[in-house]
């Protein structure tokens, strides 16, 4: 038996898992991926499985903390999207194997654990900014109130509509504010566009220039309607897109600038900048035909999300304007020169990741006053009040290719020398600690045989986890991964907009990114619009695990992490396991990824359950569904009371991921010969009992007598009072994790 089939030290590793779902560790900010999970609980789990049961929860804190090496164990991952799993066995002296099917994945991952001479790297970039980087800072010049020369940090912009019952052009404004602060408010006027400060915000805000009275936050758009302020016609926006014909124009209000004597500013912009863009346009026609952007059909065929077709965007060059598609166009040029392969990706992963907040889908944020990723939501949201970065950059900002590079440039500092984030004792405030000699960096290699000769090798492959054929039989010591989670995630449809681009610098270097977009058709996911059923998507993950099951060392362990708040996904994974030849020898119960606080809805699951898993058949007597009813009952009480203890809120929808794994943990072990009264009980059956068990926990009151066994209501009365402790705990401190 492995530790991580007796214990799980959730007091240590929960508080450090919360703040990393805050700030991860920066080799995993180089590039968007989405759902990646958290390296500190891979960490961790990595460390329980090659761990004996013999050690304590402080045993393996310790090593957690202080680093350890594995010595060369070998760890795959046949789903390593983001690649926290092959990352973090890396730094623990693994051999890894990593395969993912999209090629966007691949490179983020290749590039994370790739080394570098940080020298170089810093040259590349020097020189990038003395060519290509001074050439894009002239389109983004201004001058400041007091009429000094500034940078533009971002421009804003609003989208147009043509009112269908008088005809008149609407600005989409969901309000007029430029800035929230906490002595002073910054918005301008929805007549004449003229940047107004007030002390505090005034629902009667008063134009100086045009008398304009106005309410900076009422504006006449929102929810998708907007509302005409000429004859207060109302109408949806989706409408007046499809009775234009297309996307709707933009027209540029306003912008933030720095000026190196005033500091940051806002204003209305005026003559010159609107020849700057004219400008901008004018040289993008110019040489459009030239310019190294993409030029793909946005697809629409299987298409899960409507958007942003549906909003007249029809190729994902629409989704930039032309100063945008010129800026990249030239760094992109400047970067495919750098004569280092291995530089020369790195500044493309950096180029890359700047794309997430340099498009038309960006907004501001006006709280926090910097500009939003385009993908802090999983989803292309269209907006009607785009803000375009500053491509470069300037000293202030978010998104800019001066940022993302020196994210790059921390991550592979991180990667020499990775440290741990841990509280301190008896205290809220954390430090970092450097976990002895661990290095995240990997020798990639191309075959199974270079893995076992070559120190800290990494072989990763851009395919289906279907077929591990490059891997022996009984070679692997573990595997452990992050499967799809059903319909929950598209990940080609959103990784197109990153690979188009890719495609640009990489399609002669590797085949994978050679077609048009990053989809396959034996992508594993669900997807009904292309005919990706939930029985296509059981069938594909039943290979990949059947094969993981075939590399698998006899008493090596599958571990993933998993939550979902459907009972068929819980029935659809056990069955998979146990056709592939698994059963689920243990349960954990950890943080997941989520953000705490307001970005933290009330419905959201917090936890993943670690399923682990080993080959079947197990040892498991005990076939009796009383029997097991009461240690998935006995274990869901104690595994609830381990996280209030670890100091985390746990809420109705996390005890359902914590009953169903202990359902799906139990139900495993004993199969085939689960009976109640001699009579066999399906999975089936088995998950809706406990269901109906956790709906009676998640409600306050009944009426009328409880269908539950007196045993079995003491222990709902149980958790539901440990559920009502921690709700009233956190609210009293005035904040949700």
């Amino acid at each position: 038996m492995k530790f991580v089939e007796k214990s799980f030290p959730l007091q240590y590793l929960n508080p450090v898992a919360m703040a990393e779902g805050n700030a991860k560790r920066p080799v995993y900010q180089m590039h968007k991926w989405w759902a990646r999970r958290l390296g500190s609980v891979f960490r961790m789990i990595i460390l329980s499985a090659f761990s004996d049961a013999k050690e304590s929860d402080d045993d393996i804190w310790y090593k957690f903390c202080n680093g350890t090496s594995l010595n060369g164990a070998v760890v795959l991952d046949p789903f390593m999207g983001g690649g926290t799993t092959i990352v973090e066995a890396l730094r623990l002296g693994c051999k890894v194997v990593g395969v993912d099917i999209n090629p966007v994945a691949w490179f983020t991952t290749k590039k994370e654990i790739e080394p570098v001479d940080l020298r170089d790297l810093d040259n590349a970039f020097h020189t990038l900014g003395k060519t290509v980087g001074e050439w894009i800072k002239q389109y983004y010049r201004t001058r400041c109130p007091q009429g000094h020369d500034a940078d533009v940090m971002y421009f804003f912009w609003v989208k147009i509509a043509k009112c269908r019952s008088c005809g008149a052009y609407v600005r989409l404004f969901p309000n007029y504010e430029l800035s929230r602060r906490d002595r002073a408010n910054v918005a301008f006027c929805p007549r004449c566009s003229q940047v107004i400060e007030t002390a505090g915000y005034d629902p009667k805000t008063k134009c100086q220039e045009c008398g304009e009275t106005f309410d900076p936050r009422r504006g006449i758009c929102g929810r998708g309607i907007f509302r005409c302020p000429e004859c207060n016609t109302q109408q949806r926006i989706l409408e007046a897109i499809s009775e234009n014909g297309g996307r709707l124009e933009t027209e540029l209000h306003a912008l933030e600038g720095y000026c190196p004597i005033c500091g940051r500013f806002f204003k209305r912009v005026d003559s010159e900048d609107i020849r700057l863009w004219e400008k901008a346009k004018r040289e993008y026609h110019r040489c459009e035909d030239n310019l190294l952007i993409p030029h793909q059909k946005i697809p629409t065929a299987g298409r899960s999300d409507p958007r942003p077709v549906n909003h007249g965007y029809t190729h994902f060059q629409t989704m930039f304007n032309e100063r945008q598609l010129l800026c990249l166009s030239r760094l992109l040029e400047g970067i495919l020169k750098i004569p280092d392969r291995n530089i020369r990706e790195l500044m493309l992963i950096a180029f890359s990741d700047c794309l997430d907040a340099n498009n038309m889908f960006c907004k501001y944020e006006i709280q926090w006053h910097k500009i939003s990723v385009f993908f802090g939501l999983h989803a292309y949201h269209p907006i009607e009040r785009p803000t375009e970065n500053n491509i470069w950059g300037t000293r202030y900002g978010r998104g800019t290719f001066v940022k993302c590079f020196e994210k790059v440039r921390r991550a592979k500092v991180y990667c020499k020398k990775p440290s741990e984030r841990l509280p301190r004792s008896g205290g809220s405030k954390r430090f970092s600690k450097h976990t002895g000699n661990e290095c995240i960096e990997g020798n990639i290699v191309h075959s199974f045989d270079e893995l076992k000769r070559v120190s800290r090798a990494a072989l990763l492959r851009c395919g289906t986890g279907e077929d591990l054929s490059f891997i022996p039989d009984k070679s692997v010591d573990a595997v452990i991964t992050d499967p799809p989670y059903f319909d929950n995630i598209q990940y080609s449809e959103l990784a197109d907009f990153f690979y188009v681009w890719l495609r640009l610098g990489l399609r002669n270097l590797y085949p994978w990114f050679g077609p048009e977009l990053s989809s396959r058709p034996n992508e594993i996911v669900q997807n009904d619009k292309v005919r990706k059923t939930i029985e296509f998507f059981n069938e594909g993950l039943t290979r990949v695990f059947t094969e993981c099951h075939r590399v698998l060392k006899d008493e090596g362990l599958l571990i993933f992490t998993f939550h979902h708040n459907k009972l068929w996904a819980w029935e659809s994974i056990a069955k998979i396991l146990l056709d592939s030849g698994f059963y689920i020898s243990a349960t954990p119960i950890v943080r997941s990824e989520g953000k705490s606080g307001f970005h933290s809805s009330k419905g959201n699951i917090r936890y993943d359950c670690v399923l682990v898993c080993r080959r079947r058949p197990s040892e498991w007597e005990d076939g009796s569904w009383s029997s097991l009813k009461e240690r998935i009952l006995r274990h869901t009480i104690l595994w609830t009371r381990r996280t209030l203890q670890s100091g985390m809120l746990v809420t109705e929808a996390d005890v359902f991921t914590i009953i169903m794994g202990k359902t799906v943990e139990y139900y495993t072990k004993a199969f085939p010969n689960i009976k109640y009264y001699n009579q066999p009980v399906t999975l089936a059956e088995a998950l809706n009992e406990m269901k109906d068990f956790a709906n009676y926990v998640t409600e306050t009151s009944r009426a009328g007598q409880s269908p539950l066994p007196k045993s079995h209501v003491k222990k709902a009365e149980q958790l539901r009072l440990f559920i009502r402790e921690s709700r009233e705990k956190y609210e009293a401190r005035g904040h949700m994790q």
